[in-house]
Order: C-alpha cells, then sequence, then structure tokens
C-alpha cells in the first residue's frame, strides 16, 4: 500500500485507485465495527469490500515497486532500498501506532506504572508491534498488513532480479509463490502478480495489446475479476456452500488469492485504457491517493473510537440510528482525511526527503 514515490508522473492515476482502495478499507471497517451481523451491512461490503482492498494494495505494491527498476533503468541498490523502505514505512506508522496505544490504554497511562508496563517493561509487547515483529497487533490491529509489507519489501529486489535474465522466469516464479504458501504467506503471490505487471507495463500499453487474447475477451475477464473481489462478502451475505469452501482449502486458494488474481486483472486494463486513466486522474482522486497510507493508518482510532461510544453516547444523539450511521461517517471521514493530510505533508514527505539524502551520502552496497 506503499508509494515508492519514484514512479513516473504518467503512472498518477494509480495514486487514485490507492486512495479508492484505502478508502474502501475505511469504510468496510466502519460498517462491520458495530453491524458486521446486519443482513444489509454484508451486501453493502460487497461494494465496500475493505477486506480484499488490501490485496490490491500488495499487488500495486509489488509493481510500483518494482517498476522504476525494470521500465525506467533506475539502478537498485539492496542496501539503499531497504533503508528508503524503512524510512517509507516506520515513522507514520510509529506515529499511528502512538496514538491509538494512548486511545486504548488512555486509563492506565495516566499513572507511572502504566507508562512503564507499556513503554518500559513491554508487557503489552509495545515494542514487538513497533518493529512489526511477527505479527505482533495489539493496540493498531490493521498493522498485520504492515509486517507483511515490510517482509516482502526485503525480498523485493530478489523478484526482481530474478526475471532480469529472462522475463520467462515470472510464470515459474509465480508457481513457486503459489506453492511456497504454507511457508511464506499468501501475500508474496500478490507482490509476483505485481512484478509481473511491471516487467510487461509497455507491452499492455501498446496498441499491441489489442490483438492479445486477454484484450478479445476482456468483458469476461473483467466480469470473473468482479466477481473474485466480491466473491468473500458474497459468502456472508449468502453462503457459497461447504464443497466450494472444502475445494478452496485443499488448494490453499483462500479470498485474498482470488482477489489478488481479481486486482492483477484490474490493473492490467487500467494500465491499457486510457479513458480510465483520465477518469482516475481527477485531482481529487489523486489528491486521496497521495494521503493514501494515512487514511489507512489514521482511519482506525476513529472508527474504534466511533464503536466504543456508539450504542451509549452517539446514537441518542440523532432522531434514528440511520441519521446516526451516516452522520457519524461523515464525521470520522472528515476526521480522517484531516489527520492523514497532516500525516502525509508532517511525517511522511520529510522522512521521505531525509531517506533521500542520507541513500545519496551512503557508499554502494550490492547493486543490480
Amino acid at each position: 500500500m506503499i508509494n515508492q514515490s519514484t514512479t513516473s508522473s504518467r503512472l498518477g492515476y494509480l495514486d487514485s485507485v490507492r486512495g479508492i482502495a484505502a478508502l474502501m478499507v475505511f469504510v468496510g471497517h466502519y460498517m462491520n465495527w458495530e453491524f458486521a451481523e446486519s443482513h444489509t451491512m454484508k451486501v453493502a461490503s460487497i461494494f465496500f469490500n475493505g477486506n480484499d482492498a488490501v490485496s490490491f494494495f500488495f499487488v500495486l505494491s509489488g509493481l510500483v515497486l518494482a517498476y522504476p527498476y525494470v521500465q525506467l533503468d533506475k539502478g537498485l541498490d539492496i542496501g539503499k532500498f531497504y533503508v528508503a523502505r524503512v524510512f517509507r514505512i516506520f515513522p507514520a506508522y510509529w506515529v499511528a501506532l502512538l496514538i491509538n496505544t494512548a486511545y486504548s490504554t488512555r486509563y492506565e497511562i495516566r499513572s507511572r506504572q502504566g507508562l512503564l508496563d507499556i513503554f518500559i517493561l513491554n508487557k503489552k509487547e509495545f515494542w514487538n508491534e513497533a518493529l512489526l515483529i511477527r505479527g505482533f497487533n495489539h493496540f493498531y490491529i490493521p498493522g498485520w498488513t504492515l509486517t507483511i509489507e515490510m517482509c516482502s519489501s526485503f525480498l523485493m529486489p530478489f523478484l526482481i532480479l530474478i526475471p532480469m535474465r529472462n522475463r520467462k522466469l515470472l510464470p515459474w516464479l509465480l508457481l513457486a509463490s503459489f506453492l511456497c504458501i504454507n511457508i511464506t504467506g499468501i501475500f508474496l503471490v500478490h507482490f509476483v502478480l505485481g512484478v509481473y505487471i511491471a516487467y510487461y507495463f509497455k507491452e499492455i500499453q501498446a496498441d499491441g495489446f489489442k490483438q492479445t487474447k486477454a484484450y478479445k475477451y476482456r468483458v469476461p475477464l473483467l466480469l470473473i475479476a468482479a466477481l473474485f473481489f466480491v466473491l468473500r462478502q458474497i459468502d456472508r451475505a449468502s453462503p457459497l456452500g461447504s464443497t466450494l469452501i472444502y475445494t478452496m482449502d485443499s488448494l490453499k486458494v483462500d479470498f485474498f488469492i482470488l482477489s489478488g488474481l481479481a486486482a492483477f486483472i484490474f490493473l492490467v486494463f487500467l494500465i491499457h485504457s486510457k479513458k480510465a486513466q483520465r477518469f482516475f486522474e481527477h485531482p481529487v482522486l489523486i489528491f486521496y491517493g497521495k494521503i493514501s497510507y494515512g487514511v489507512y493508518l489514521m482511519h482506525w482510532v476513529f472508527v474504534w473510537a466511533m464503536g466504543d461510544n456508539w450504542a451509549l453516547k452517539l446514537v441518542p444523539l440523532f432522531p434514528n440510528k440511520y441519521v446516526a450511521f451516516f452522520t457519524v461517517l461523515f464525521v470520522c471521514f472528515v476526521l480522517t482525511t484531516i489527520s492523514a493530510t497532516l500525516l502525509h505533508y508532517i511525517v511522511e514527505l520529510p522522512f521521505i526527503k531525509l531517506a533521500k539524502r542520507l541513500t545519496a551520502k551512503m557508499k554502494p552496497t550490492v547493486s543490480i
């Protein structure tokens, strides 16, 4: 979900779809915090599928991280790449983590012992979570995705390097990532799918793409992608049956794999379609793309606070629960936008610039 900031300006439409995905996560979390068992919300989640927007983030990350090195001929120094990723991911994450920790332990941190237990004695594993170690996510629950992002970032130079010798290695790399799901986790497949798109980016953009079978059957492919992307939410609203779920489990194909394939198809056709790109290059959408990491990080505490106060404090303020639902949603949206914007300009951009200065002064490590 992290923007590498080194891609060409002509990829601005990818920022926009990242922003839309971040907003889907926000709305999905809001709808399902207090109202997960409502059939109406289950149906609405088909259109605001925050769960599988995560798959989109990971495929997109694989694409934008690989793109500068395979299409813009930028030299890849592994050490500098790692430093840039650490500075890109951690500072803004730490701000969000501290805010969520302060809210979660708002009664405990009033005492010296509470502060000591959390930040010095690490009784609540705050530092494990701060370092994104092994999926410790007690205060900022969506942080599990950042653990995957960080671990996959350390693998990215090798995912980029392997197909450099021969692009025909890409299908084998994809197959290997799928066969190793039990070891590496399901999301390595998503990053490989993104790398796949990066290597064929120019061919996808070119007019010759219209002569391919993929373009000929684009309508059924896009319909299949749409189905794959929302299948999890369809199953929530109306269970698909034990036979299908058993088959998916046996093949190690879960809903995230299906939505990753969907994201792959969506991105391929977006990269080729100039009309779609013009739509996604709207300034408002690009703005939300720029602050998308902040939207992802900052929305959680507002949704959390809403859930804690919904029944006793918020609903009584409004004529009925429906007015309360949409009004509080709007307030959370505004607060998320403001805080994400502040986070972007006060934390993200300064640390991105700092990383560039540091890597410019670093001695070369291992270059590809």
